[in-house]
């Protein structure tokens, strides 16, 4: 549910579709939430269009993964 969150975030953010035809290439989850947390999502993306996100609660790192969006992803 959290990686689904910060792919809708990231494609809002940057105004594309970026997942149809892309792939999750890896997620890793450090620490559970409660309902009512404050989570916030930093994300870049490099020069091969990988995408690279963390979430955050506070300082409390929760989620980090690399999105491999479609080739179609344009960012001029």
């Amino acid at each position: 549910m959290l990686v689904d969150e910060a792919i809708h975030a990231i494609e809002s953010a940057i105004g594309q579709t970026i997942m149809t035809g892309g792939q999750i290439a890896a997620s890793k989850f450090y620490s559970p939430v409660s309902p009512g947390d404050l989570l916030s999502l930093r994300f870049d993306i490099r020069q091969d269009k990988t995408i690279v996100f963390e979430i955050y609660e506070n300082k409390r790192k929760i989620a980090a993964g690399n999105l491999k969006p479609a080739a179609t992803l344009d960012l001029c």
